[in-house]
C-alpha cells in the first residue's frame, strides 16, 4: 500500500510505502533511546528535563520485549499559579525492543486497530520531527 505526499514547491509526488514507515519506526526508536538514558527508572512515572523542556514519561505496560507508554510536555507553573500541569496527548508509544522499532499511535488507532498506512506514516513522521527537535533544540515544538 502506498501513499502520495505532495512536495512543497511542485506538483510532483513522492511515493511513501511500508518500507519508509519501518525506517521511521527505526529512527524514532533510536531517538527515544537518547531519552530513555535520562530515565532513572523506566517502570514509574518520571519527569525529566531535555534541553530546558520538562517532559513527562508515563509507562502503561512494560514487558521483556515491548514497552507501551506516553511521553509529553509537563509545563512549568506560571507566576500566578504554583501548580504544574500537563496536557496529555492522545498518543500511545509502543517500543519493540527486539526489533528496535518505536511506533506511535493515536488512542483511536490503538483502540480500533486502525491499519491505514497513510495515518501511520503521518503520525510517526510528526513524532520523528518532534523527538528530533526536543533533543536538538531548546525550543518547544508541538
Amino acid at each position: 500500500m502506498n501513499i502520495n505526499i505532495r512536495k512543497a514547491q511542485s506538483d510532483n509526488f513522492k511515493i511513501m510505502n511500508f518500507h519508509h514507515l519501518m525506517q521511521i519506526y527505526e529512527n524514532n526508536y533510536h531517538l527515544f533511546n537518547s531519552v530513555r538514558t535520562l530515565l532513572s527508572n523506566k517502570s514509574v512515572l518520571s519527569t525529566i528535563i531535555i534541553n530546558s523542556n520538562v517532559m513527562q514519561y508515563e509507562p502503561i505496560s512494560l514487558s521483556k520485549y515491548t514497552d507501551i507508554f506516553k511521553f509529553y510536555y509537563k509545563y512549568k507553573p506560571s507566576s500566578s499559579s504554583n501548580n504544574n500541569y500537563s496536557i496529555k496527548p492522545h498518543i500511545i508509544f509502543t517500543s519493540y525492543k527486539d526489533a528496535k522499532l518505536l511506533e506511535a499511535k493515536s488512542i483511536g488507532q490503538h483502540r480500533d486497530f486502525d491499519s491505514s498506512i497513510d495515518r501511520k506514516i503521518k503520525i510517526n513522521l510528526k513524532i520523528y520531527f518532534w523527538l528530533k527537535r526536543i533533543l536538538n533544540n531548546s525550543t518547544i515544538y508541538q
